[in-house]
């Protein structure tokens, strides 16, 4: 690196040179250093930030991101694939770099219009913001929903269990003989209604009296979907606990632990039956189903989903808290978000069967699972801000 002055051919040369760049104004003065034509400026490096350097007879010059190339005693400047003629022609004295004035007033400006200003009048270089420096303001994070907290678009899908020739299990102690897929479609028709209202997107696999395969319903949540949630009635077989046993349990995917959760996902894969394609055939049984299980991204979101909604659940049903369970069913194997099964209660239960067959009991177990969705849909919105420290 040397030193850099700059070399001026005019008629009545000025005495100085005013460089203006946004971190000051510097006064460079001019002397003549070769014939009545030739006057220097020194150490413009200082006051534009420029860099030069020289190798042999060739002198290479950075400004503003771009290379400026000299020859040394021939009046022309290469940048880029243009060539610009000079008044005048750069040379090295006293270790010092010259160039041509005419570079700084009309080379300098042309090449790098965007950032630097001639005044002739004034003989001053003007060295302009750019556009590309300023820091764009983030947008602002949408306004906050004012029933739920929520700031963005959410949709789900709510499953009816049952439906059509598929009755579920026939609701012991239901009044006006209703069955499982009467309460299903009634809670599930109240639940879209509810988040709706939160300004949550809901949809129905089933909205009438229908039968839906089990692995089509899962097959709703998809790409305009963030959670799949499947409504059902719990039922005990026949024995000296069948009405005794009561109470509200959120299960999510997974391989079943224990003996009843055996049962239950049992008792609603049998749904299978009344399918157009049989259990043995194209779908293949639960294992086969499942045997990807360990890959499901979703299951640790889907535990936290059936969390949330259970203790929303719990708190309004009368039948108590049989806790977060995890079983393989079918209708969940295919949803492709978090998704998880509501057991609302039981039909074979006294208490719980008059419950759920009521219009306020339907009401309340629609508010406690939307009041769930939103609990867990405010966790994701923080952790998608937060990032992986946040938990997700």
């Amino acid at each position: 690196m040397i030193p850099l002055a700059c070399l001026l051919f005019i008629v009545a040369p000025p005495h100085t040179v005013v460089i203006v760049t946004p971190r000051g104004e510097t006064i460079v003065p001019l002397s003549t250093e070769r014939g009545s034509s030739a006057v220097a400026a020194p150490l413009l490096a200082g006051p534009l930030g420029l860099t030069a350097a020289i190798e042999g007879s060739r002198a290479t010059v950075s400004l503003g991101g771009a290379v400026f190339v000299f020859q040394l005693g021939a009046p022309f400047v290469r940048v880029g694939g243009v060539v610009y003629g000079l008044v005048g022609e750069p040379y090295v004295a006293r270790d010092t770099l010259f160039l041509p004035l005419h570079w700084l007033a009309d080379c300098v400006p042309r090449a790098l219009g965007a950032r630097y200003h001639w005044n002739a009048v004034a003989t001053r270089l003007e060295e302009l913001p750019v556009a590309g420096t300023v820091v764009a303001t983030p947008p602002m994070a949408p306004a906050p929903n004012p029933l739920t907290g929520l700031r963005h678009h959410h949709a789900v899908v709510i499953d009816p269990g049952h439906g059509g020739a598929d009755p579920g299990n026939p609701g012991r102690f239901f009044s006006g003989g209703l069955v499982e897929k009467d309460i299903t479609l009634a809670v599930a028709r109240l639940l879209r209604a509810e988040l709706t209202r939160r300004g949550i997107a809901a949809q129905l696999t089933r909205t009438s009296d229908t039968l839906i395969d089990l692995a089509d319903r899962g097959a709703f949540c998809r790409a305009e979907c963030d959670l799949f949630v499947s409504i059902h009635v719990n039922a005990m077989p026949a024995g000296r606990s069948v009405e005794r046993t009561a109470g509200v349990e959120t299960y999510f995917l997974s391989d079943a632990k224990t003996e009843d959760q055996e049962r239950v996902a049992k008792m609603e894969n049998d749904a299978l039956r009344f399918e157009s394609t049989p259990a043995g055939g194209s779908r293949g049984p639960v294992d086969y189903i499942l045997k990807d299980l360990q890959l499901n991204e979703y299951l640790r979101e889907s535990a936290r989903l059936a969390e949330l909604v259970q203790d929303k659940v719990v708190a309004i049903h009368p039948g108590g808290d049989r806790g977060v369970q995890q079983a393989g069913f079918m209708v969940l194997t295919t949803a492709r978000r978090p998704a998880i099964l509501v057991e609302t209660g039981f039909a074979t239960n006294r208490t719980d069967g008059a419950f759920l067959a009521s219009s306020l009991g339907e009401h309340k177990i629609a508010s406690a699972i939307a009041d769930g969705i939103v609990a867990y849909l405010l966790e994701f919105e923080r952790r998608r801000v937060d990032g992986p420290a946040g938990g997700s």
